[in-house]
């Protein structure tokens, strides 16, 4: 019996207007067997997201377009099923979590389906605890969601889906900001989920987590099914097949990436940081501190991997540098001086988890050259045109789209490019590669290897080992609130590197 199936399925967008967009999807017939765990990649902007929300049945309960064909779930049409019937059957976490949050704590959101579906009250604690157990989120119970980082909210809103035990489970980009520990955690929980019979639907880029519970792995390319493999068939492709078609790493031992060019123009000993946090203090309410003494130093003219596992105060760092979160104590300096908080914004650019958060005009490319724009000092770090970051970003074809109607990926870029134009000397990436295929991830390395060579200090918050070992030339570790390492990234600190992630030594 097939769970979901697709029967020449095409799908456009409408706006508020009613005004159609391109098609996204386009003739997609595909069968999934119950029980059976499913990847689609591709590229960013390629219409995997679309697929997820026909199943889930958000399309066309909640976003509008024109659809043709039909969709199934357990052989009947999602149109005709209501959004109640769908959710009992159909279980989905989705890229940003944020987005399917109700509560302010945690457990409560845990909770929160089971209450919907009227379900008895020990029955609904016995499910609570049982997800937190599976997902190892016991930790997390009870905590205010707002203080949590992306990837601990990423694994409540998975705990919150997994409670309700539905037959199918779509996951959209689910390791986004996972760092490597709960990737396989989550791994765990996908095979666990296949023992009992449900179906997994996942959409990703990172592969490698996948590789042991993966039935087949769907290839989506402008809209159509353009690959269809076992995982028996996908194993049998060379690197360079996979890297020709834009696709990331789907073994452990691909992942041995070279590391990427290191002739950037770091100043000499004796200037100062550019940018550099002495024994920082940052917390959030009565909550006790999430940076508890950090103390660390980063020179222009390089880029440096924030790496830790998740909680440890790489995004909250980040915030503070950008003067959107005040310290407690301690000091942030810029080129050898202390500044305030609110002195920060405009010389330190952050390009957010969730970039829809920044993005704010109603085009693409509008949005690059208001970046442009804003630039009117002097900098020494050269400014791209904007049209020449369309291109360099690979949206030329979107200039003239709302960047709220883009992928997640494509609003990375978007946000990413409009970094690169506001001529800041210190730029800070908070997970910058979630969203983004092969050939975009290198586009974006090779982004920021431009702005270090023009001597920009660039720091990048990741636990994507492909990523940095292609984009950066050093590494800061952050573990329980302080800096707890700072080495250069080469071929002799690989090892250590993998180590740091969570791999195996």
């Amino acid at each position: 019996m097939n769970a979901v199936s697709f029967n020449h399925v095409s799908f456009r967008y409408s706006d508020a207007e009613g005004a159609l967009s391109e098609q996204v999807l386009d003739e997609v017939t595909l069968e999934v067997p119950a029980g059976q765990c499913l990847v689609l990649t591709g590229a960013s902007g390629c219409g995997k997201t679309t697929v997820t929300r026909l199943v889930n049945g958000l399309i066309p309960h909640v976003y509008q377009g024109e659809l043709a064909g039909e969709v199934r779930v357990f052989d009947r049409l999602t149109d005709e099923l209501g959004m109640d019937d769908l959710s009992r059957r159909v279980g989905s976490v989705f890229q940003n979590p944020r987005s399917q949050f109700f509560n302010l704590d945690t457990t409560s959101e845990i909770a929160f389906g089971c209450e919907n579906l009227g379900l008895p009250a020990n029955e609904i604690r016995s499910r609570v605890h049982d997800a937190a157990c599976d997902l190892g989120v016991e930790h997390l119970l009870d905590r205010d969601i707002r203080a949590l980082s992306g990837g601990q909210r990423q694994m409540v809103a998975l705990a919150s889906v997994y409670a309700l035990g539905p037959d199918i489970l779509v996951l959209d980009e689910p390791t986004a900001a996972l760092d490597v520990h709960a990737m396989r955690t989550l791994a765990r929980t996908v095979a666990r989920c296949k023992d009992l019979g449900k179906t997994v639907i996942v959409s990703e880029h990172r592969l490698w987590w996948l590789r042991d519970m993966a039935d087949r792995i769907v290839h989506v390319e402008g809209g159509r099914i353009a690959h269809d493999w076992t995982a028996e068939e996908f194993d049998a492709l060379s690197v360079d097949e996979r890297h020709a078609l834009g696709l990331r790493a789907w073994r452990l031992d691909e992942l041995h990436a070279p590391i990427g060019p290191t002739s950037g123009t770091q100043r000499g000993a004796n200037a100062p940081p550019a940018f550099a946090v002495e024994d920082l203090h940052v917390g959030y309410g009565r909550a006790r501190d999430v940076l508890s003494g950090a103390t660390a130093a980063w020179r222009a003219g390089s880029v440096t991997a924030l790496v830790g596992s998740n909680g440890a105060g790489k995004s909250t760092l980040a915030r503070c540098a950008a003067g959107l979160h005040r310290e407690r104590a301690g000091s942030v300096a810029l080129a050898g001086r202390s500044e305030p908080c609110r002195r920060r914004a405009g010389r330190v650019f952050l390009v957010m988890q969730e970039p829809g958060y920044q993005l704010l005009s109603d085009t693409v490319r509008g949005e690059l050259e208001g970046a442009a724009v804003h630039v009117g000092r002097q900098t020494d770090v050269t400014c791209l045109p904007a049209a020449e970051a369309l291109s360099r970003f690979g949206l030329e074809n979107l200039a003239s789209r709302h960047p709220l109607s883009l992928s997640g990926g494509e609003r990375q870029r978007t946000a990413i490019a409009v970094g690169t134009l506001q001529g800041a000397r210190v730029v800070v990436l908070d997970e910058p590669t979630s969203g983004l295929d092969y050939g975009n991830m290198e586009r974006v390395a090779r982004e920021l290897r431009r702005l270090r060579d023009e001597g920009a200090c660039v720091l990048v918050i990741t636990h994507d080992y492909e990523f940095l070992c292609t984009a950066c030339d050093s590494i800061v570790v952050l573990d329980g609130g302080v800096v707890t390492d700072h080495y250069r990234l080469d071929d002799n600190t690989l090892d250590k590197t993998r180590r740091t992630l969570g791999f195996a030594s």
